[in-house]
Formats: C-alpha cells, sequence, structure tokens
C-alpha cells in the first residue's frame, strides 16, 4: 500500500495546530532531532557545534538554507513559512538558515570574542 501524503494545513491552521503548548514542543523536539542528525558537526575548542556547511550568502549556489526544515514540515503537512515565523517568534530572532534554529549564532560569536580576548563582552552590544 502507497504511503500517503499528509494533508497540509494553510497558515492559519498551521498557526491553530501549533499553538497548544504541548504540541509546539513536541513538534520543536521532533525538528531538532531531525537537525542534528541531518546537519554536520564542527568542533571548535572543546566545544561542539552545527552547521549547514555553506556560507550564508544568497549568492551562493550551493547553500539550501531551510532544506531539511522544509521536507520535515510538509511531512507533518504544516505550512513552513508559518512554522519558521512561529520559531523566529519563540526564539526571538531572525533565521536566516536552518542550522541557526539549534544555535544562536549571537552567543557562538560572543564565545569566539571571548576566547580570542579573554574578556567578557557582557552588556557590549556587538555590531556586523
Amino acid at each position: 500500500m502507497p504511503h500517503r501524503q499528509p494533508k497540509l494545513r494553510t497558515e492559519y491552521m498551521t498557526y491553530r495546530y501549533l499553538s497548544d503548548p504541548v504540541t509546539f514542543q513536541k513538534f520543536l523536539d521532533g525538528l531538532f532531532q531531525v537537525l542534528r542528525i541531518k546537519l554536520q558537526t564542527v568542533t571548535i575548542g572543546n566545544e561542539k557545534r552545527y552547521t549547514c556547511g555553506q556560507a550564508h550568502d544568497s549568492r551562493n549556489p550551493d547553500w539550501k538554507p531551510f532544506q531539511h526544515f522544509e521536507i520535515f514540515c510538509l511531512k507533518k503537512g504544516l505550512d513552513d513559512f508559518e512554522v519558521r515565523y512561529m520559531l523566529e517568534q519563540h526564539l526571538d530572532r531572525r533565521l536566516t538558515c536552518e542550522c541557526e534554529i539549534l544555535h544562536d549564532p549571537r552567543d557562538y560569536r560572543k564565545r569566539d570574542l571571548i576566547r580570542a580576548f579573554g574578556m567578557d563582552f557582557e552588556g557590549i552590544e556587538l555590531v556586523d
């Protein structure tokens, strides 16, 4: 018997479905598990980081920013754009790639500066 594609929810129905905190947390746990399997692992110092392995630049033809995220959402029957919007609201930051779902690049940058300069930059806003 062929595997049936789940019925896709509209943006509104995706929002309604994931508005329940228990459902949203269960979805996040599954997403984190898939991304940890699919993304590359890089060790910097004694810290393990997950990365897509590409420069986050729209001119890079090899960069597919939400490749695994989109497939996961479609398998669950959810609108990936609405899920991304909800994730950005939950994480309180804008996402440019699925590898940023597992980590905050600002935290990594801050730790790299601490390691390089030997001081804490708490309270200092870091500008690119």
